[in-house]
Parts: structure tokens; C-alpha cells; sequence
């Protein structure tokens, strides 16, 4: 089926699942950042301590998930997704109506865990169930709501914070949440009932109802290939001043780049998802991870401004490529029936390695080591997590040949 034809027959789901994505941007930490000087201001924080608790929040809301997230196996989605916004709701409330530092702490953490985790989980998982004829191209749609809210949200909470709080902002979103989501609960029609979330009869992927990620030496030789993109961008991006000072470049460079990765995103998504249809998850997985390597190489190579955004647009396909490419591989290897929990597994690996990838940056520049340095060091574990995978997916690629 072509991008047309999907959305064509599955309006309902896809637009459900759009909307779970593009509101998990709240909690992403592009979204965060901006309100970062008033929060600390407010709770008499400093820029480390803030740092330090934020890296703590994160972490624990990638424990979490492993906790929470397998539940949408069984629970039905439209309770989850009502969970989620309550809980979202929550955080919101404790961020902003309160005086105490540790309290706002926690529904800081909530946003995170909400927003970051289960909403994105919660997009993602139940269109790879729903879309099984065309799921590459489904999570490509899908997807298309992070760098879409990229684009959208940074601009419009700058400006409505130059005419009120930053408070006054949360409760503008929340109330905007509240209003696209409340309707949304009561369309009954368009929810997959847990009896309809598996279909073991039309997936032929579905071969395993009891999946152990864990326990399986597979997940372990694909896990750093799937997590290199989260470690790079998250070091890079929390560390970008080191970086412009070391390339001579302006702090702007970096805010094209942010618009060049955003077009690389949605150009990636929508190229992985018609490449997982038609070559199949083990193949494209096998591929994607080489304009990321190419991307850090031209940043060394040519150490400008230029450099930069070679790295930010090439970066950004992989970005792009990476959800409908990793959630169609888990399908493909280990089955759709608990897709949530082998989800869950991935994404607290994308939040652990988020929450631990500026330590390790800030590690190594305050040795001394230099960010060209660095970046080589980034190629050289793409490279290892790419050699790790290659005997899984090239097990999971004849698995295909043989159905």
C-alpha cells in the first residue's frame, strides 16, 4: 500500500496514534529547556543541581517504564491512554502549583515519564499492532509528529513567554491537552479493544505470545546499534557550546541545525517506511546507521559550521529512520502479540541512555579530550553496535525468506 492508501484505510487509528506522539512532545527535553532558567529561579536551584535532578528524573522514568509499559499488552488502550493523561495532568499541577523544590521534582518526573515514555509507547505500539499489512509505512505517519512538534512548539512557547509566566504557559498547555484528549477518550469506535490489540492470525510474525528480551543473547547484540543515535544526539546536544567553540563556528549554527534535522527526520521516516515494507526490518536496520557515522566523520573532517549541519541533517534521517525501522525489527524477531513489553524494553533503553550519555560527555571533555575526539569515539561504538547486530539480523532476515 502506498502512504495514501494507509491513511485511507486506517484514518482512525492513525490520527489516535499521531495525536499520543505529538502530545509526548511536552515532555521532550526540547520543550523542557525552555523553562529551565524560570524553574531553577523559582526553586532557587542551580544550573548543576538542576542538571543533577533532571538526569535523576529521566533515569527513573526509564526504570519505570519497564514496569508500566508491558501493561498495554493487556489493559485495554483507551485506560492507558486515559492513565497517561491523568498522570500528565498531575505533574503539570505539582510543577507549577507548588512551593516545594522536591515536589516540583516529582511532577517534573511525571511530565518526563508521561510525555517522553508512555505517550510515544503508547502511539507506537498500538499502530504496530493495528497496521500489520503496512506497518513500516504506519509508524512512518505516525512518527512524523515528533518533528513536526520540533518545528511548531519551541516557537510558539517562546513567544507566549515574552506576554505571561511560565506557569501561566503549563496550564495553557495542559488546558490545550485536556481539550484534544478528553473527546478523543469517548470515541469508542476508533480504540482497539484488548481482544483486537493482537492479531496472531493475520501477522505471521507473531510466532512467540511469551517474549524475554532480556534473557535473549539477541537483544543484547542489537541493543547498542539501536541506542547509538539516543547517546550521540543527547552528548552532543546537551554539550553543543564545547562543540561550537571547538569548530569556530556561532551558536546559530546550531539553530539551523535544529531546522535541518527536523527535515531530516520527517525525510527519514517517511524513506524507512516505505524501505521496512518492501526490503523488511532486518535488511533496513542493517543500513540505517551509516549516515549517522557519515555525519560525525564530515563534522570532524571539516570542523566548521558547515560540519555542523552535515552532522544535524544526516543525524536527524537517522532519527527518523530509527522508530519505524527498530519497532517492525522487534516485530519481526520476537512476534507482535506483547509488542508493548519488548517496546517498553527499547524505550527505557532510549531514556537510560539519554538520562547517562552526558556524564559520559562531560567525563571525557573535563579529561581534557577534545570534541573532534569524541565524535571518533561516537564512530568507532556506532561501528561495534553495527558488527554486534549483523549475526541477529542476519538470522531474523533469513527467518523472513523462510514464511
Amino acid at each position: 500500500m502506498s502512504y495514501k492508501d494507509v491513511v485511507k484505510q486506517y484514518p482512525g487509528v492513525l490520527a489516535l496514534c499521531f495525536i499520543a506522539v505529538f502530545s509526548g512532545n511536552l515532555g521532550q527535553t526540547f520543550v523542557v529547556g525552555f523553562f529551565q532558567p524560570a524553574i531553577s529561579e523559582t526553586f532557587a536551584l542551580t544550573n548543576g543541581q538542576f542538571g543533577m535532578a533532571y538526569s535523576a528524573v529521566t533515569l527513573i522514568s526509564g526504570f519505570l517504564i519497564f514496569f508500566i509499559g508491558p501493561t498495554l499488552d493487556w489493559v485495554p488502550a483507551r485506560l492507558f491512554a486515559a492513565f497517561i493523561v491523568l498522570a500528565m495532568t498531575l505533574g503539570v499541577l505539582l510543577l507549577t502549583l507548588t512551593s516545594w523544590p522536591i515536589t516540583a521534582l516529582i511532577g517534573l518526573g511525571l511530565v518526563r515519564f508521561c510525555g517522553q515514555g508512555l505517550l510515544t509507547h503508547l502511539g507506537t505500539t498500538v499502530v504496530a499492532k493495528q497496521v500489520a499489512q503496512a506497518r513500516g509505512r504506519a509508524l512512518a505517519l505516525v512518527t512524523l509528529a515528533m518533528p513536526i512538534g520540533e518545528a511548531i512548539l519551541p516557537s510558539a512557547i517562546a513567544g507566549a513567554l515574552l506576554v505571561m509566566g511560565w506557569r501561566e504557559v503549563w496550564w495553557v498547555m495542559l488546558a490545550t491537552l485536556l481539550v484534544i484528549w478528553l473527546p478523543v477518550l469517548t470515541l469508542t469506535d476508533t480504540w482497539p479493544t484488548p481482544s483486537h490489540q493482537h492479531h496472531p492470525k493475520t501477522d505471521k510474525s507473531d510466532t512467540d505470545s511469551s517474549p524475554r528480551p532480556l534473557s535473549d543473547m539477541r537483544f543484547w547484540r542489537l541493543s547498542l546499534m539501536m541506542m547509538s543515535i539516543g547517546i550521540v544526539n543527547t552528548g552532543i546536544f546537551v554539550f553543543q557550546a564545547d562543540l561550537v567553540g571547538e569548530f569556530d563556528a556561532t551558536p546559530s549554527a546550531f539553530a539551523v541545525g535544529f531546522a535541518l534535522a527536523a527535515t531530516g527526520r520527517v525525510c527519514g521516516a517517511l524513506i524507512a517506511g516505505r524501505l521496512v515494507d518492501r526490503l523488511g526490518a532486518a535488511m533496513m536496520a542493517r543500513l540505517y546507521l551509516f549516515p549517522l557515522m557519515a555525519g560525525l566523520l564530515i563534522a570532524v573532517g571539516l570542523q566548521n559550521a558547515y560540519g555542523i549541519f552535515a552532522y544535524m541533517l544526516l543525524s536527524g534521517l537517522v532519527t527518523g529512520m530509527q522508530e519505524p525501522t527498530i519497532t517492525s525489527l522487534l516485530i519481526q524477531i520476537w512476534g507482535s502479540r506483547n509488542l508493548a513489553t519488548l517496546r517498553s524494553v527499547f524505550a527505557a533503553g532510549m531514556v537510560f541512555s539519554s538520562g547517562l550519555a552526558p556524564a559520559v560527555f562531560g567525563l571525557l571533555l573535563d579529561a581534557g579530550i577534545a570534541f573532534t575526539t569524541i565524535l571518533l569515539l561516537m564512530v568507532a561504538m556506532a561501528a561495534i553496535g553495527w558488527l554486534l547486530a549483523w549475526k541477529p539480523l542476519q538470522e531474523a532476515a533469513r527467518g523472513v525468506s523462510r514464511q
